[in-house]
């Protein structure tokens, strides 16, 4: 009777350990990486509380998934290498899935996104082509930098003036560069660009669905359980219709996932 009775007990406190091991496995507290200098995707609002497509879709993720939301802002460049160093438990910041990215990170698809070239309505120029020879503002680290850089290579092969690149560590100085007429044209995300040109007058699109590519949520390269429950997490969203609101709300329901790239 010892021995069942002890070989019980034992079953009872192994079950315990389990269902214990695996409530740990579900975070109570996520600190997410972001940039909070792209609108629409992340920015401060004017009572300096983060808002913005990244704020609300990723802590909506996190509420889903229950657990709290921390958003830790650092400029674009920095945050793969503060993600490796455990200063985040995962990044939302508007970041394309590339094969090099995906070397270094996992990634796990959020949005799809398009890049669009906006000039001055007075500029001239036309097109991913017509930029040889011209300025143009970036930021630096993202998915619009290489498209730019491929397309100067293209112009450089075709014996034609590289593209001046001028890549700046944030959105509003790169769109700064533009409005102050230091380049000629500004590079990114047509969600973004799209958003900007609502509220500043005297723009216009030379060129845009270029480069059509997804933008993913990051984590550390051995994550796999966390990535695992943002993936289904995303899943949930998309059936029950938050994921579409939260998109719906910052005007950019063309970049939910499985809609026609714009």
């Amino acid at each position: 009777m010892r021995l069942i009775a002890s070989t019980i007990l034992a079953a009872v406190l192994g079950l315990s350990a389990v269902t214990g091991a695996q409530a740990q496995d579900k975070p109570s507290h996520l600190r997410i990486g972001t940039s909070l200098t792209q609108m629409p995707w992340g920015f401060f609002d004017e009572n300096q509380k983060p808002t913005g497509v990244d704020v609300a879709l990723c802590g909506a993720i996190a509420e889903k998934i229950g657990a709290t939301s921390e958003f830790i802002s650092l400029d674009f460049k920095g945050l793969i290498p503060a993600l490796q160093a455990d200063r985040f438990d995962m990044v939302c910041a508007a970041m394309y899935i590339t094969p090099e990215r995906e070397q270094a990170i996992k990634m796990v698809p959020y949005i799809q996104a398009t890049q669009t070239v906006v000039t001055k309505q007075a500029t001239q120029i036309e097109g991913v082509d017509g930029l040889c020879g011209h300025s143009v503002s970036v930021l630096q680290g993202s998915g619009s930098l290489k498209v730019l850089q491929e397309a100067s290579a293209k112009c450089e092969a075709a014996s034609k003036p590289a593209v001046v690149i001028q890549a700046f560590d944030t959105q509003p100085v790169a769109i700064r560069a533009l409005e102050n007429d230091s380049v000629e044209a500004f590079i990114a995300t047509d969600s973004l660009i799209s958003y900007y040109m609502t509220k500043n007058e005297g723009l216009k699109k030379i060129a845009t669905g270029i480069s059509p590519n997804l933008l993913g949520i990051g984590f550390q390269a051995n994550n796999d359980d966390l990535a695992k429950l943002v993936s289904d997490a995303i899943a949930s969203m998309q059936a029950d219709g938050s994921y579409n609101a939260v998109l719906k709300t910052w005007g950019i329901e063309s970049a939910a996932l499985g809609s026609k790239p714009n």
